[in-house]
């Protein structure tokens, strides 16, 4: 085994055990750093699906068992989600994606305040009631969501879970559980796309997704046991860094 499929173990270790805390499979982190371990891109790409399934997948069985997934309220996101991928990725080479993501980066510093501000969120707390128009909200929100995370490249679980907690008034645990339920399912289609065009590395692939099975399952786990108030600060660090990431490379920095 060489080298660099040893080093990507433990950084996949790291990246799922951060990740699986709020239902995110951390899958815009494992295509950068597999390239930046000499892999190609296809090859990476092919990967990082995997691993993010992988990830959401583990962390949604943790969650399930923690009666901490409500699957009812959490499949009317997937029609809209889906559709709305569809959508973008066939308008992605029309989109303004620097506009687009200047403005996406300005949401989650902002997003990121508010999830620190609010008090709500609290497992003690109960949701807003599923109604009919409630749930048209929620189709066309997972709509938008799908189409501009096709078009600028980025997780939609960074939106949907401060969407659960901030206006759903979901608890941060409940949010994370519904976020790696939609995570699992929505990343399905993209995975058997790249898996049918053959650009996988199996040795890569098997040892990162050992990888990204243990660091789901233990930081699911810390989610189980951690206090709402936790999740939802480490959270808005996650936006923070990633709002970070997206600025510094619209000035040319990164």
């Amino acid at each position: 085994m060489n080298r660099g499929v040893i080093i990507a173990f433990f950084v996949v270790l790291a990246v799922s055990g951060v990740f699986s805390m709020f239902g995110k499979g951390g899958g815009s982190l494992y295509t950068p750093v597999l390239v930046l371990l000499g892999w190609g891109v296809s090859q990476s790409i092919s990967t990082a699906l995997f691993l993010n399934l992988v990830t959401a997948l583990v962390a949604t069985i943790v969650f399930t068992r923690n009666k901490l997934v409500d699957f009812k309220f959490s499949l009317i996101f997937l029609p809209g989600t889906i559709t709305g991928s569809i959508l973008g990725a066939l308008l992605s080479s029309r989109a303004p994606k620097d506009l687009l993501l200047g403005i996406f980066a300005v949401f989650l510093l902002g997003a990121g305040v508010l999830m620190i501000l609010s008090k709500k969120g609290g497992d003690t707390e109960s949701s807003r009631p599923l109604t009919w128009r409630l749930g048209a909200i929620v189709v066309l929100f997972s709509f938008a969501v799908g189409v501009l995370s096709s078009l600028i490249g980025v997780g939609g679980g960074l939106i949907i879970f401060p969407f659960l907690v901030l206006y759903m008034k979901y608890s941060a645990r409940m949010a994370a559980g519904a976020n790696a339920f939609i995570v699992t399912v929505s990343s399905i289609v993209g995975t058997i796309g790249h898996f049918a065009i053959g650009h996988v590395e199996y040795l890569l692939l098997g040892v990162t997704a050992v990888a990204a099975a243990i660091g789901s399952a233990v930081g699911s786990r810390v989610t189980v046991k951690a206090s709402p108030s936790f999740i939802k600060i480490a959270f808005a660090f996650i936006m923070w860094f990633f709002a970070v990431e997206i600025i510094l490379k619209l000035l040319g920095i990164m």
